[in-house]
């Protein structure tokens, strides 16, 4: 079984502690309109309607499932090569030959464990005059960044305030269809802090806590690439009826 847990967080209260192996910056995304910013944030369903009709949010949405994806195979594959070695030193008469496919099961391709330093998976970098709230900032690996009895998947969606385009991302990854047995945690670190009390509270509002979506394999599974190609059926009809 893996677990994933993803955050969502404002680069205006400074960056995730410790960082998250993979990060995305929400910020290349349009914001909703004023009006649904208002009194809404990455939880209601209305305003992540909106964010699901925008290409670029659809695009970056299948792009964090795929890296997610990779990354689970690759801890499962770890954790398998860590599984065999410990059987392999119980047998005083293994062959070399067994020991030899132990090691060449625990490589992992160069791809897989590089990132693009140009890609979504970068620091945060927060623009010009932009308070960087770094005495907010606290250590986040008392929520559950590290877990020694499951391989872990740790998520970071972070935009300038953290309630809108990155919580939206979140609550959008947590509702699609992942393998069987996969654990899905949401932490929403920023979503209810005050820009103007300086963003103080006392702790991160967890959404979706430890929500289980287990798949049989003969479920249909909803991915969002589905989702843009749905929203790219929706323009074309449009075009067509014009």
């Amino acid at each position: 079984m893996a677990r994933v847990t993803i955050y969502s967080s404002g680069a205006h209260y400074g960056p995730l502690k410790p960082a998250a192996p993979l990060r995305y910056d929400m910020r290349n995304v349009t914001n909703p309109p004023r009006q649904l910013r208002g009194n809404m944030d990455g939880r209601s369903k209305k305003l992540r309607d909106h964010l699901m009709n925008d290409k670029d949010f659809l695009a970056l949405l299948e792009t964090i499932q795929n890296d997610i994806l990779r990354e689970i195979e690759r801890l499962q594959k770890l954790e398998c090569g860590k599984e065999v070695q410990v059987q392999v030193g119980v047998g005083a008469d293994k062959e070399v030959d067994t020991t030899h496919e132990i090691q060449q099961s625990r490589e992992i391709p160069e791809q897989e464990c590089s990132k693009d330093a140009d890609s979504h998976d970068k620091e945060y970098l927060p623009s010009d005059g932009e308070d960087t709230g770094d005495e907010t900032s606290t250590n986040e690996s008392q929520y559950g960044l590290d877990n020694e009895n499951e391989p872990t998947v740790v998520v970071n969606c972070f935009c300038h305030l953290g309630r809108h385009r990155s919580a939206s991302m979140v609550e959008e990854l947590a509702r699609l269809k992942w393998p069987a047995g996969t654990d899905i945690e949401v932490i929403h670190r920023d979503i209810d802090k005050d820009r103007r009390s300086s963003g103080k509270q006392k702790k991160p509002t967890l959404s979706l806590s430890r929500t289980k979506h287990v798949v049989s394999i003969s479920e249909s599974t909803h991915t969002a690439k589905h989702a843009r190609e749905k929203q790219n059926s929706y323009t074309a009809w449009g075009i067509l009826s014009l």
